[in-house]
């Protein structure tokens, strides 16, 4: 297709809309039933809410003791520059060890912190 053609909305396939089925109702119907279902439904409604905010409560405080019992083994992330030639180095014995270079520096710091004391 070159530059000049264009394509006109007709050539594309679109799927029909759907009919909304509310579009034939009496709207003096609507209004006559609008009180009856608000009388009825606002009763029971209000000790739902009552009982699903103290459940939702209950939920809340599972899930931040769930979280901080997940974070007492959480790792920790550290960033290290390095120059070309230690991070050749580093890949070559993590390969050469069958290991990641991760293992490598988390044992690295750890021997490096260990001797040092802390």
């Amino acid at each position: 297709m070159s530059g000049k053609e264009k394509l006109s909305l007709d050539e594309f396939a679109t799927a029909p809309r759907r009919q909304r089925p509310a579009a034939g109702l009496n709207p003096a119907d609507v209004e006559s039933e609008q009180p009856a279902a608000v009388n009825t439904v606002t009763q029971p409604v209000l000790v739902e809410d009552q009982g699903t905010s103290e459940t939702a409560s209950e939920a809340s405080k599972a899930l931040r003791r769930m979280k901080r019992a997940r974070m007492k083994g959480a790792s920790y992330f550290v960033n290290v520059n390095l120059d070309r030639e230690t991070k050749r180095r580093l890949k070559l014995a993590a390969f050469n060890l069958d290991t990641s270079m991760q293992a490598i520096m988390e044992k690295a710091i750890r021997q490096y912190l260990d001797a040092s004391g802390f």
